[in-house]
Order: C-alpha cells, then structure tokens, then sequence
C-alpha cells in the first residue's frame, strides 16, 4: 500500500485533542498554523491550552500563557485569555511537578471540566485543544491527560517529530490513543531539522503503517499532512 500526503490544509470540524510524540516536536506552532488554515476556510475556529506549565511575563510583569496566545495568533474567534488558558502553572516542567511547585491540585476532572466551560460558553465551528508534550503527560500521581483526552470524548491530532526513534514513538502514541477508544483525524509529520536523514522514507513507512492499522479502530483513515514547523 502506498498512502499520499495531503497536499491541500485538512478539513477539520468540530472539537480536536493535540498531542505529540513527545515535548517540543511542533504541537503548539502546528496547533497555530491549523487556525489559521482554517480560518482562512471560512471556519470560526480558536484553540485552547487547558494546562500551561511555564509562564512569560508581560511588560507590566503580569504572567501570562504564551503557548495560549501564539495558538491564537490567526484565530477569529476571541475568547479571554482565562478561557483559552484556563490553568497556568509557572515552572516550565511536567504539569504534576508544576503543580506541586504551586500547590495546586490538579486533575483530570478539574481540567476537562474547565475545558468544556470555555467550549460552551464559546462555540465555533473548530477548536482545537492542545495538550502538553506527549500523550501519558502526568498531572498527579494517578492520572495524565490521557484520561482528560477520554473524557473530552474527541478525535485526536498527533504530532509526529520526525527523528531518529521517531517510528517507535509514533506507533506507541497511536496504538496508545486506538486503545484509549478514541479515533484519529489527523497524523502531521513535522521534520525537525533541514538535514533530518529519511525523513521522506520514515513518512511514507508511518503512512502506510497507520493507514492499515487504523482500520481496525476506526471506519475512516486519518488525515495525513507534512510540514517543516521550523520555517512556519
């Protein structure tokens, strides 16, 4: 089987879990080029960061989510940032260590709870919710967001950071969100240097594989898209 790459944006409707195979791999700038592209659809579409761990400083020292902010960048749907960024913890670091820095309790009940009130209280056509690094990221000693993902009930977008182990990590994510009961939308490939080896021969194996696979899980293949989030 040979699968193709999209070479259109993806048609995207509804409500979307973003995780990755891993921390800094391109979720948040894929999540931001997403609404845009959206957007530029005709879509009324806004992202959402439920859990920020680390936090930037405005000019008059106030702190603030900059993931929220730069997910939003093209959005045209404009809710406050408390919505978007309902939780924000101020160590950059695993969401449970973040919290217990900051003497919160944090679960999955809480975060999925706070999510559905910013999607209620704000409809649009898309929202994307981006989690944070990869798809069994702790936020107590119990649970991960995983669990908030299952409970939100909605198809996922998986980042993929084309490396080398990038496979491995890509099929593990995937098997990981089929086993949790949820269905796949989108699969984006995000190659994380210039120089990155096999980069096309890795994405055509992860194509096929994934085409096959998700047959067993859901009636409808996921979407495929490739980017080089480093010139985004």
């Amino acid at each position: 089987m040979t699968t193709i790459l999209n070479t259109h944006q993806p048609a995207l409707s509804g409500h979307y879990f973003v995780t990755g195979t891993d921390t800094e791999i391109g979720k948040t700038t894929t999540t931001a080029n997403l609404v845009k592209a959206l957007a530029e659809q005709g879509n009324s579409v806004y992202a959402i960061k439920p859990v920020t761990a680390g936090l930037e400083s405005s000019d008059t020292g106030e702190p603030f989510s900059d993931d929220a902010k730069r997910i939003n960048s093209f959005a045209n749907v404009h809710p406050p940032i408390e919505a978007i960024a309902p939780i924000c913890l101020r160590t950059p670091c695993s969401p449970h260590i973040a919290a217990k820095i900051d003497g919160v309790n944090l679960t999955a009940e809480q975060i999925t709870a706070v999510t559905q009130q910013t999607l209620q209280d704000y409809p649009a056509d898309t929202v994307l919710i981006e989690g944070a690094g990869g798809w069994f990221t702790p936020i107590n000693r119990t649970q991960t967001l995983a669990d908030v993902a299952v409970a939100l009930n909605c198809p996922v977008i998986v980042v993929v950071g084309v490396k080398l182990g990038s496979l491995n990590h890509a099929m593990l994510t995937l098997q990981a969100v089929w086993q949790s009961g949820l269905e796949v939308a989108l699969v984006v490939f995000n190659k994380l240097a210039a120089d990155t080896p096999f980069f096309d021969e890795q994405v055509a194996w992860l194509c096929d594989y994934i085409s096959g696979e998700a047959s067993q899980y859901q009636l409808v293949t996921p979407q495929f898209m490739s980017q080089d989030f480093l010139r985004c």
